[in-house]
């Protein structure tokens, strides 16, 4: 199932103020970022999660968000992703706050290292290529 398109530009719009935020694919949902880190993703039931860390963990688990747990068969495994609390997303500045606070958590995530360029495979060479040299 894809994300609906009213749903994502909804969602888009109340996060406008936030910056230029931009939702690739992801996984059949979107995922959601901004200046690079991704703050938070969009499944493809239409449902928002954002990005929880160990300093925000416990406000969203305290306003009663559900934490986003990709694996029916392994709850255990869940990710650090929770929903806004309910009726957030009818309300444009709380909506807002709950937003900062995923996206003070990806930039207190350590950076990933950029992916290496993937170029045309070095020919190994043979023993008549290093005579020919």
């Amino acid at each position: 199932m894809a994300v609906s398109p009213d749903f994502l530009d909804h969602v888009l719009d109340l996060l406008a103020p936030l910056g230029p935020v931009e939702a690739p694919r992801l996984f059949g949902g979107r995922g959601l970022t901004l200046h690079g880190r991704n703050f938070g993703l969009i499944t493809g039931d239409d449902t928002l999660y954002l990005k929880a860390d160990a300093i925000s963990q416990a406000t969203f688990e305290a306003a009663g968000c559900v934490r986003f747990t990709p694996w029916a068969d392994k709850p255990h495994r869940s990710l650090g992703y929770y929903t806004p609390p309910e009726g957030a997303l009818d309300e444009p500045d709380e909506l807002l706050r709950w937003a900062r606070l995923a996206v003070d958590a990806a930039l207190r995530a350590p950076a990933k290292a950029p992916k290496k360029a993937k170029g045309p495979v070095a020919k190994k060479k043979t023993l008549a290529d290093m005579l020919l040299e």
